[in-house]
């Protein structure tokens, strides 16, 4: 009996082993689709947003 529950056991932490090594290649893929998001978008130019707002153009403040 006991050697059947040290086999289960080994059998156990290999599938641990096995789950933690996918989960690590999982992460692993995300980090570079990540990393490629992040080149496609520092290769974009960033363009400048006007903020210069004209005195008529303020919105007028609620009286409440």
């Amino acid at each position: 009996m006991l050697g059947d529950w040290d086999m289960d056991d080994r059998d156990t932490n290999h599938n641990g082993e096995k789950n933690s090594a996918s989960d690590l290649l999982e992460i692993a893929a995300q980090l570079a689709a990540l990393a490629e998001d992040i080149k496609t978008l520092a290769a974009m130019p960033i363009e400048q947003i006007s903020t210069l707002i004209e005195p008529g153009d303020r919105p007028e403040a609620s009286s409440e």
